[in-house]
């Protein structure tokens, strides 16, 4: 079989790949970039940090833990388990997934700060049973808690004023900043932004 090119069909044929080039790029215009591990446009997109590293006690249990976290790009799953358990709810023991973004808030606050001291871990993940009855005594507490997702924590740094630890929370702003210089700690949450307790420093 033979097939002859004229000069319509060569037309045809141009017109054709015209319309499929300017359909690939309008689809390509369309596709949204997966985020990379690691990447949060606030406190964990940090130029030039090669790896992330958090010291942390849990003043309950006097666990420490002194651990990178995240390296070239990505998070490591053996170091998020560790961490996991050390801001676990210590009064029913439970484990929960820590929110990557809170650890890197933290991470951010800690370069900020320029501190190599730990963060010592008032309250991290809570149950829901726990938040229940911290509830009954104390009418501040939120009955739908981040710390129920673990998206926040309470924490101070033995040596640094309170003060300081709020600002930097405050300049990060990567979520709610709770201020609390008569129980010594403040709370960071990685939800919407906002602040409470202020007023009072």
């Amino acid at each position: 079989m033979v097939f002859r090119v004229t000069r319509r069909g060569l037309l045809g044929f141009a017109a054709a790949a015209a319309t499929s080039v300017a359909a690939d790029n309008a689809f390509a215009a369309l596709r949204v970039p997966l985020a990379r591990p690691g990447m949060l446009a606030t406190p964990g997109k940090q130029a030039g940090v090669a790896a992330r590293e958090l010291h942390l006690i849990n003043t309950h249990t006097d666990e420490k833990l002194k651990i990178v976290y995240w390296s070239e790009g990505r998070y490591l799953p053996d170091a998020l388990t560790e961490i996991d358990r050390l801001m676990r709810d210590h009064r029913s023991g439970e484990v929960h997934e820590i929110d990557r973004a809170l650890l890197d808030t933290l991470h951010a606050m800690k370069t900020k700060l320029d501190t190599s001291e730990a963060f010592h871990i008032i309250s991290g993940y809570r149950s829901p049973s726990t938040n229940a009855q911290m509830r009954e005594n104390n009418a501040g507490v939120a009955k739908k808690s981040y710390h129920m997702r673990g998206m926040a924590v309470d924490i101070r740094v033995p040596g640094r004023e309170l003060s300081y630890l709020r600002n930097a929370a405050l300049d990060i702003a990567a979520g709610g900043v709770g201020y609390y210089p008569r129980s010594d700690f403040i709370h960071v949450d990685v939800g919407p932004v906002r602040q409470w307790g202020i007023r009072s420093a």
